[in-house]
Protein backbone atom coordinates (compact mmCIF):
# COMPACT_ATOMS: atom_id res chain seq x y z
CA UNK A 1 0.00 0.00 0.00
CA UNK A 2 1.43 3.27 -1.00
CA UNK A 3 0.27 5.10 1.87
CA UNK A 4 2.58 3.23 4.33
CA UNK A 5 5.93 4.38 2.15
CA UNK A 6 4.98 7.74 4.57
CA UNK A 7 6.36 5.89 7.68
CA UNK A 8 10.09 4.98 6.33
CA UNK A 9 9.73 9.02 4.95
CA UNK A 10 9.33 9.98 7.92
CA UNK A 11 11.96 8.20 9.81
CA UNK A 12 14.32 9.65 7.03
CA UNK A 13 13.54 12.54 7.97
CA UNK A 14 13.92 12.47 11.59
CA UNK A 15 17.35 10.44 10.65
CA UNK A 16 18.57 13.68 8.51
CA UNK A 17 17.75 15.92 10.22
CA UNK A 18 19.68 14.09 13.45
CA UNK A 19 22.51 13.93 11.07
CA UNK A 20 22.69 17.42 10.64
CA UNK A 21 21.35 18.18 7.19
CA UNK A 22 19.23 21.52 6.77
CA UNK A 23 15.94 21.38 8.40
CA UNK A 24 13.80 22.83 5.68
CA UNK A 25 15.58 20.72 2.48
CA UNK A 26 15.03 17.93 3.58
CA UNK A 27 10.98 18.89 4.84
CA UNK A 28 10.83 20.24 1.20
CA UNK A 29 12.14 17.19 0.00
CA UNK A 30 10.29 14.83 2.05
CA UNK A 31 7.25 16.70 1.08
CA UNK A 32 7.74 16.76 -2.39
CA UNK A 33 8.45 13.09 -2.59
CA UNK A 34 5.19 12.45 -0.92
CA UNK A 35 3.02 14.34 -3.41
CA UNK A 36 4.96 12.41 -5.88
CA UNK A 37 3.88 9.38 -4.87
CA UNK A 38 0.31 10.28 -4.31
CA UNK A 39 0.39 11.65 -8.15
CA UNK A 40 1.64 7.65 -9.33
CA UNK A 41 -1.46 6.55 -6.82
CA UNK A 42 -3.85 9.04 -8.91
CA UNK A 43 -3.96 11.83 -6.71
CA UNK A 44 -4.09 14.91 -8.89
CA UNK A 45 -5.65 17.69 -6.23
CA UNK A 46 -3.15 18.01 -3.84
CA UNK A 47 -2.70 22.24 -4.19
CA UNK A 48 -4.17 23.67 -0.73
CA UNK A 49 -6.60 26.24 -0.56
CA UNK A 50 -6.15 29.35 -2.78
CA UNK A 51 -4.43 27.23 -5.30
CA UNK A 52 -4.87 27.01 -8.91
CA UNK A 53 -3.78 23.99 -10.94
CA UNK A 54 -1.12 25.53 -13.55
CA UNK A 55 -2.21 22.35 -16.42
CA UNK A 56 0.89 20.73 -16.04
CA UNK A 57 1.43 18.42 -12.69
CA UNK A 58 5.06 18.59 -12.16
CA UNK A 59 4.76 22.71 -12.47
CA UNK A 60 1.60 22.06 -9.62
CA UNK A 61 4.42 20.39 -7.13
CA UNK A 62 6.34 23.61 -7.11
CA UNK A 63 2.96 25.64 -7.06
CA UNK A 64 2.45 24.46 -3.89
CA UNK A 65 5.08 25.85 -2.22
CA UNK A 66 4.52 29.36 -3.85
CA UNK A 67 0.85 29.31 -2.52
CA UNK A 68 1.94 27.98 0.71
CA UNK A 69 4.79 30.93 0.99
CA UNK A 70 1.78 33.40 -0.05
CA UNK A 71 -0.20 32.47 2.96
CA UNK A 72 2.07 32.00 5.05
CA UNK A 73 3.91 35.31 4.69
CA UNK A 74 0.61 37.00 4.90
CA UNK A 75 -0.30 36.10 7.92
CA UNK A 76 1.88 34.02 10.15
CA UNK A 77 5.31 34.75 8.73
CA UNK A 78 4.56 38.62 8.88
CA UNK A 79 3.64 38.29 13.02
CA UNK A 80 6.85 35.96 13.65
CA UNK A 81 9.03 38.05 11.70
CA UNK A 82 7.49 41.43 13.48
CA UNK A 83 8.08 39.70 17.16
CA UNK A 84 11.52 38.39 15.61
CA UNK A 85 12.86 41.59 15.09
CA UNK A 86 11.21 43.32 18.16
CA UNK A 87 13.44 40.73 20.40
CA UNK A 88 16.18 41.84 18.58
CA UNK A 89 15.81 45.50 18.91
CA UNK A 90 15.12 44.60 23.08
CA UNK A 91 18.40 43.21 23.13
CA UNK A 92 20.25 46.02 20.99
CA UNK A 93 19.26 48.92 23.36
CA UNK A 94 19.71 46.66 26.36
CA UNK A 95 16.22 46.54 27.25
CA UNK A 96 15.94 42.99 27.51
CA UNK A 97 18.86 42.98 29.73
CA UNK A 98 17.57 45.76 32.11
CA UNK A 99 14.85 43.36 32.19
CA UNK A 100 16.72 40.02 33.08
CA UNK A 101 18.74 42.11 35.94
CA UNK A 102 15.81 43.45 37.29
CA UNK A 103 13.80 40.10 37.72
CA UNK A 104 16.85 38.44 39.27
CA UNK A 105 17.87 40.38 41.54
CA UNK A 106 15.72 38.95 44.31
CA UNK A 107 17.59 35.76 44.08
CA UNK A 108 20.59 37.04 45.90
CA UNK A 109 18.80 37.56 49.34
CA UNK A 110 17.33 33.71 49.44
CA UNK A 111 19.93 31.22 51.42
CA UNK A 112 19.13 27.56 50.27
CA UNK A 113 20.47 26.76 47.40
CA UNK A 114 17.93 24.87 46.03
CA UNK A 115 14.80 27.07 46.67
CA UNK A 116 17.14 29.91 44.94
CA UNK A 117 16.86 26.71 41.61
CA UNK A 118 13.50 26.67 41.94
CA UNK A 119 12.28 30.38 41.87
CA UNK A 120 15.40 30.82 39.09
CA UNK A 121 13.33 28.23 36.53
CA UNK A 122 10.21 30.65 37.31
CA UNK A 123 11.88 34.21 37.29
CA UNK A 124 13.72 32.52 33.69
CA UNK A 125 9.58 31.36 32.35
CA UNK A 126 7.94 34.78 33.41
CA UNK A 127 10.85 36.05 31.05
CA UNK A 128 10.15 33.80 28.10
CA UNK A 129 6.91 35.23 27.62
CA UNK A 130 8.80 38.73 26.65
CA UNK A 131 11.79 37.01 25.65
CA UNK A 132 11.08 34.55 23.31
CA UNK A 133 13.73 32.30 21.86
CA UNK A 134 15.19 30.02 24.18
CA UNK A 135 19.12 30.02 23.04
CA UNK A 136 18.94 33.88 22.79
CA UNK A 137 17.19 34.00 26.63
CA UNK A 138 19.57 31.24 27.84
CA UNK A 139 22.51 33.52 26.48
CA UNK A 140 21.09 36.32 28.63
CA UNK A 141 20.93 34.27 31.36
CA UNK A 142 24.19 32.65 31.27
CA UNK A 143 25.10 36.61 31.24
CA UNK A 144 22.68 38.27 34.05
CA UNK A 145 21.54 35.10 36.41
CA UNK A 146 24.03 32.16 35.78
CA UNK A 147 26.96 34.25 37.56
CA UNK A 148 24.21 34.58 40.77
CA UNK A 149 23.02 30.78 40.90
CA UNK A 150 26.79 30.45 41.16
CA UNK A 151 27.39 33.36 43.84
CA UNK A 152 24.48 32.01 46.36
CA UNK A 153 26.10 28.62 46.41
CA UNK A 154 24.50 27.01 43.44
CA UNK A 155 26.65 23.91 41.71
CA UNK A 156 26.60 25.36 38.13
CA UNK A 157 26.00 22.34 36.75
CA UNK A 158 22.61 22.79 38.27
CA UNK A 159 22.57 26.11 37.40
CA UNK A 160 22.94 25.59 33.63
CA UNK A 161 20.36 22.91 34.12
CA UNK A 162 17.63 25.62 35.30
CA UNK A 163 19.07 28.27 32.83
CA UNK A 164 18.73 25.25 29.91
CA UNK A 165 14.75 24.55 31.00
CA UNK A 166 13.96 28.72 31.51
CA UNK A 167 11.75 28.79 27.89
CA UNK A 168 10.58 25.29 28.10
CA UNK A 169 7.38 25.84 27.72
CA UNK A 170 7.02 28.75 24.59
CA UNK A 171 4.66 30.94 26.64
CA UNK A 172 2.95 33.92 25.18
CA UNK A 173 2.09 36.45 21.94
CA UNK A 174 6.03 36.25 21.34
CA UNK A 175 6.28 32.73 20.57
CA UNK A 176 6.57 31.21 17.17
CA UNK A 177 5.06 28.39 18.35
CA UNK A 178 2.24 30.09 20.33
CA UNK A 179 1.43 32.26 16.77
CA UNK A 180 1.00 28.66 14.71
CA UNK A 181 -1.05 27.07 17.73
CA UNK A 182 -3.36 29.73 17.94
CA UNK A 183 -3.40 30.10 13.72
CA UNK A 184 -4.05 26.33 13.62
CA UNK A 185 -6.95 26.59 16.54
CA UNK A 186 -8.73 29.61 14.73
CA UNK A 187 -8.41 32.17 17.87
CA UNK A 188 -6.18 34.98 17.67
CA UNK A 189 -2.53 34.40 20.33
CA UNK A 190 -3.59 36.74 22.96
CA UNK A 191 -6.97 34.67 23.48
CA UNK A 192 -4.61 31.51 23.27
CA UNK A 193 -2.27 32.45 26.01
CA UNK A 194 -5.03 33.88 28.52
CA UNK A 195 -7.51 31.23 28.30
CA UNK A 196 -5.09 28.15 27.20
CA UNK A 197 -1.69 28.61 27.90
CA UNK A 198 -1.55 30.64 31.05
CA UNK A 199 -4.10 27.89 33.04
CA UNK A 200 -1.97 24.99 32.30
CA UNK A 201 1.33 26.66 32.78
CA UNK A 202 0.95 27.86 36.26
CA UNK A 203 0.63 23.96 37.53
CA UNK A 204 3.62 23.42 34.50
CA UNK A 205 5.30 25.86 36.40
CA UNK A 206 5.37 24.69 39.60
CA UNK A 207 5.35 21.27 38.93
CA UNK A 208 9.17 22.06 37.06
CA UNK A 209 10.15 24.24 39.74
CA UNK A 210 9.19 21.75 42.44
CA UNK A 211 11.05 18.92 40.36
CA UNK A 212 14.24 20.79 40.01
CA UNK A 213 14.29 21.32 43.71
CA UNK A 214 14.55 17.51 43.88
CA UNK A 215 16.42 16.56 40.90
CA UNK A 216 19.68 19.10 41.43
CA UNK A 217 20.26 18.53 44.97
CA UNK A 218 20.05 14.35 44.21
CA UNK A 219 22.13 15.02 41.32
CA UNK A 220 24.74 17.35 43.81
CA UNK A 221 24.57 14.53 46.17
CA UNK A 222 26.39 12.20 44.18
CA UNK A 223 28.69 14.05 42.13
CA UNK A 224 30.25 14.98 45.93
CA UNK A 225 30.35 11.27 47.03
CA UNK A 226 31.53 11.18 43.48
CA UNK A 227 34.31 13.77 44.00
CA UNK A 228 33.18 15.52 41.01
CA UNK A 229 33.28 19.31 40.87
CA UNK A 230 32.07 21.54 38.54
CA UNK A 231 33.93 24.74 37.55
CA UNK A 232 32.20 28.32 37.17
CA UNK A 233 33.11 29.17 33.26
CA UNK A 234 31.09 31.88 31.44
CA UNK A 235 31.86 34.37 29.40
CA UNK A 236 30.57 38.01 29.85
CA UNK A 237 29.38 39.05 26.46
CA UNK A 238 29.86 42.94 26.08
CA UNK A 239 26.25 44.29 26.40
CA UNK A 240 25.06 48.02 25.71
CA UNK A 241 24.08 50.15 28.66
CA UNK A 242 20.35 51.03 29.35
CA UNK A 243 18.70 53.06 32.00
CA UNK A 244 16.79 50.31 34.61
CA UNK A 245 13.46 51.64 33.00
CA UNK A 246 14.00 50.58 30.04
CA UNK A 247 12.81 46.89 31.69
CA UNK A 248 9.34 48.21 30.52
CA UNK A 249 10.14 47.69 27.30
CA UNK A 250 9.91 44.88 26.27
CA UNK A 251 6.54 44.24 28.35
CA UNK A 252 4.45 46.51 26.08
CA UNK A 253 3.87 44.15 23.31
CA UNK A 254 2.22 41.81 25.79
CA UNK A 255 0.48 45.07 27.64
CA UNK A 256 -1.15 46.17 24.69
CA UNK A 257 -2.12 42.44 23.11
CA UNK A 258 -4.22 42.06 26.90
CA UNK A 259 -5.38 45.72 26.93
CA UNK A 260 -7.22 45.90 23.41
CA UNK A 261 -8.74 42.21 23.55
CA UNK A 262 -11.67 40.89 25.10
CA UNK A 263 -10.07 40.97 28.34
CA UNK A 264 -10.12 44.57 28.66
CA UNK A 265 -10.81 47.62 25.91
CA UNK A 266 -13.08 45.58 23.22
CA UNK A 267 -13.86 48.51 21.25
CA UNK A 268 -10.35 48.86 19.78
CA UNK A 269 -8.91 46.17 17.87
CA UNK A 270 -5.20 45.23 18.03
CA UNK A 271 -3.25 42.41 16.49
CA UNK A 272 0.47 41.16 17.07
CA UNK A 273 2.01 42.98 14.16
CA UNK A 274 0.66 46.62 15.04
CA UNK A 275 1.53 46.12 18.73
CA UNK A 276 5.20 45.38 17.99
CA UNK A 277 5.40 48.32 15.03
CA UNK A 278 3.57 50.28 18.43
CA UNK A 279 6.15 49.27 20.46
CA UNK A 280 8.94 49.55 17.91
CA UNK A 281 8.36 53.42 17.83
CA UNK A 282 8.08 53.74 21.78
CA UNK A 283 11.21 51.87 22.13
CA UNK A 284 13.03 54.31 19.49
CA UNK A 285 11.41 57.82 21.47
CA UNK A 286 13.06 55.73 24.68
CA UNK A 287 15.84 55.46 22.82
CA UNK A 288 16.17 59.05 21.62
CA UNK A 289 15.50 60.37 25.38
CA UNK A 290 18.33 58.52 27.22
CA UNK A 291 20.76 58.46 24.41
CA UNK A 292 20.24 62.27 22.14
CA UNK A 293 21.55 60.78 19.32
CA UNK A 294 18.81 60.78 17.18
CA UNK A 295 21.20 59.45 13.83
CA UNK A 296 22.24 56.51 15.93
CA UNK A 297 18.96 55.86 16.84
CA UNK A 298 17.09 56.34 13.24
CA UNK A 299 20.29 53.58 12.36
CA UNK A 300 19.11 51.27 14.84
CA UNK A 301 15.98 50.22 12.72
CA UNK A 302 18.43 47.98 10.57
CA UNK A 303 18.50 45.92 13.67
CA UNK A 304 15.06 45.22 13.59
CA UNK A 305 14.89 44.83 9.83
CA UNK A 306 17.67 42.42 10.01
CA UNK A 307 16.19 40.74 13.13
CA UNK A 308 12.76 40.42 10.90
CA UNK A 309 15.51 38.51 7.72
CA UNK A 310 16.85 36.25 10.73
CA UNK A 311 13.64 34.98 11.87
CA UNK A 312 12.41 34.67 7.90
CA UNK A 313 15.87 32.36 7.61
CA UNK A 314 15.06 30.30 10.51
CA UNK A 315 11.86 30.21 12.09
CA UNK A 316 8.99 31.06 8.76
CA UNK A 317 11.11 29.28 6.02
CA UNK A 318 10.39 26.18 8.35
CA UNK A 319 7.10 26.54 8.84
CA UNK A 320 6.80 26.64 4.87
CA UNK A 321 8.60 23.92 4.51
CA UNK A 322 6.91 22.01 7.12
CA UNK A 323 3.28 22.78 5.91
CA UNK A 324 4.45 21.28 2.30
CA UNK A 325 5.95 18.24 3.80
CA UNK A 326 1.98 18.14 5.69
CA UNK A 327 0.67 18.75 2.25
CA UNK A 328 3.24 15.15 0.92
CA UNK A 329 1.49 13.60 4.18
CA UNK A 330 -1.84 14.02 2.96
CA UNK A 331 -1.21 13.69 -0.85
CA UNK A 332 -0.13 10.00 0.15
CA UNK A 333 -3.05 9.48 2.35
CA UNK A 334 -1.50 9.01 5.06
CA UNK A 335 -3.67 12.01 7.67
CA UNK A 336 -6.81 10.13 6.34
CA UNK A 337 -5.43 6.79 7.12
CA UNK A 338 -4.30 8.03 10.74
CA UNK A 339 -7.62 9.03 11.02
CA UNK A 340 -9.80 6.54 9.34
CA UNK A 341 -7.54 4.25 12.01
CA UNK A 342 -7.68 6.41 15.07
CA UNK A 343 -11.90 5.98 14.23
CA UNK A 344 -12.13 2.65 13.54
CA UNK A 345 -10.23 1.61 16.78
CA UNK A 346 -12.13 3.96 19.08
CA UNK A 347 -10.31 6.25 20.07
CA UNK A 348 -10.63 9.18 21.79
CA UNK A 349 -9.83 12.41 22.32
CA UNK A 350 -7.11 12.25 24.77
CA UNK A 351 -5.54 8.88 23.29
CA UNK A 352 -5.36 10.94 19.79
CA UNK A 353 -3.48 13.71 21.81
CA UNK A 354 -1.43 11.23 23.39
CA UNK A 355 -0.09 9.75 19.77
CA UNK A 356 0.08 13.27 18.41
CA UNK A 357 2.75 14.12 21.69
CA UNK A 358 4.41 11.16 21.27
CA UNK A 359 5.23 11.36 17.46
CA UNK A 360 6.34 15.46 18.51
CA UNK A 361 7.98 13.97 21.36
CA UNK A 362 10.44 11.71 19.53
CA UNK A 363 11.02 14.06 16.53
CA UNK A 364 11.74 16.67 19.33
CA UNK A 365 14.52 14.73 21.01
CA UNK A 366 15.91 13.36 18.14
CA UNK A 367 16.44 16.82 16.06
CA UNK A 368 16.79 18.68 19.23
CA UNK A 369 14.06 21.53 18.34
CA UNK A 370 10.66 22.13 18.96
CA UNK A 371 9.79 24.15 16.03
CA UNK A 372 10.90 21.65 13.52
CA UNK A 373 8.56 19.23 15.08
CA UNK A 374 5.74 21.04 16.32
CA UNK A 375 5.06 22.99 12.88
CA UNK A 376 5.31 19.54 11.02
CA UNK A 377 2.69 18.41 12.95
CA UNK A 378 0.30 21.17 14.05
CA UNK A 379 -1.92 21.38 10.96
CA UNK A 380 -3.18 18.04 12.21
CA UNK A 381 -4.57 19.50 15.13
CA UNK A 382 -7.99 20.71 13.47
CA UNK A 383 -8.46 17.56 11.80
CA UNK A 384 -8.08 15.60 15.14
CA UNK A 385 -10.40 17.67 16.75
CA UNK A 386 -13.34 17.49 14.14
CA UNK A 387 -12.25 13.70 14.73
CA UNK A 388 -12.82 13.44 18.12
CA UNK A 389 -15.25 16.64 18.53
CA UNK A 390 -13.60 19.07 20.00
CA UNK A 391 -11.57 22.77 19.75
CA UNK A 392 -8.84 22.32 17.78
CA UNK A 393 -7.13 24.32 20.22
CA UNK A 394 -7.17 21.39 22.84
CA UNK A 395 -5.58 19.99 20.69
CA UNK A 396 -3.10 22.25 19.71
CA UNK A 397 -1.82 23.05 23.22
CA UNK A 398 -0.10 19.97 24.16
CA UNK A 399 1.12 19.24 21.47
CA UNK A 400 3.24 22.59 21.31
CA UNK A 401 3.63 22.45 25.53
CA UNK A 402 4.92 19.14 24.50
CA UNK A 403 7.75 20.17 21.71
CA UNK A 404 9.03 22.97 24.25
CA UNK A 405 9.63 21.11 27.00
CA UNK A 406 11.14 17.99 25.13
CA UNK A 407 13.22 20.38 23.25
CA UNK A 408 14.84 21.07 26.99
CA UNK A 409 15.75 17.67 27.46
CA UNK A 410 17.40 16.84 23.90
CA UNK A 411 21.48 16.65 23.90
CA UNK A 412 21.32 17.79 20.48
CA UNK A 413 19.29 21.05 20.84
CA UNK A 414 21.13 24.41 20.90
CA UNK A 415 20.18 25.74 24.21
CA UNK A 416 20.91 22.29 25.74
CA UNK A 417 24.78 22.43 24.18
CA UNK A 418 25.41 26.30 24.89
CA UNK A 419 24.51 25.98 29.03
CA UNK A 420 26.32 22.51 29.22
CA UNK A 421 29.60 24.29 27.62
CA UNK A 422 29.27 26.69 30.22
CA UNK A 423 28.54 24.31 33.13
CA UNK A 424 31.70 22.34 31.37
CA UNK A 425 29.87 18.98 32.00
CA UNK A 426 28.69 17.18 28.72
CA UNK A 427 25.37 17.78 27.06
CA UNK A 428 24.12 14.30 28.19
CA UNK A 429 25.48 15.16 31.65
CA UNK A 430 23.18 18.32 31.69
CA UNK A 431 20.13 16.38 30.37
CA UNK A 432 20.07 13.87 32.90
CA UNK A 433 19.41 16.73 35.12
CA UNK A 434 16.67 18.24 32.85
CA UNK A 435 15.00 15.69 31.79
CA UNK A 436 13.14 14.63 35.18
CA UNK A 437 11.85 17.94 34.90
CA UNK A 438 10.71 17.84 31.73
CA UNK A 439 8.91 14.79 32.19
CA UNK A 440 7.29 15.79 35.02
CA UNK A 441 5.92 19.25 33.24
CA UNK A 442 4.76 17.20 30.04
CA UNK A 443 2.69 14.70 32.71
CA UNK A 444 1.19 18.10 34.10
CA UNK A 445 0.41 19.45 30.50
CA UNK A 446 -1.32 16.31 29.68
CA UNK A 447 -3.46 16.36 32.62
CA UNK A 448 -4.29 20.23 33.53
CA UNK A 449 -4.86 20.39 29.76
CA UNK A 450 -7.70 17.93 30.23
CA UNK A 451 -8.95 19.43 33.33
CA UNK A 452 -8.47 23.11 33.04
CA UNK A 453 -9.31 24.17 29.96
Amino acid sequence: MITLLALPIIFGVGYFIVKKYNTQAVLFLAGLSMIALGVLNGTTDFLPKGGTPTGAILVDFFEVIKVISSSTLAKLGLIIMAVGGFSKYMGHIGAANAMVQIATKPLSHIKNPYMVLALAYIIGQLINIFIPSATGLALLLLVAMYPVLVGVGCNPAASAAVVATSACLDLGPASSAANKAAEVSGIDVATYFASYQLPVAIVTMIVIASLHFVCQRYFDKKDAEKGITHEFNVDATEQRDAPTWFAILPVLPLMLLLTFSKFAITSIRMDVVTAMFISLFIAMICDYIYTRDGKKVAASLKVYLEGMGNVFTGVVSLIISAQVFVIGLTTIGFIDLLLSSASNLGLGYFAMVLMLVTIIVLVTMLSGSGNASFFSFSNLAPDVAAQVGTAAAHVALPMQLAAGLMRSASPVAGVVIACAGVANVSPIELVKRTIIPMLGGLLSVLICSQLLV
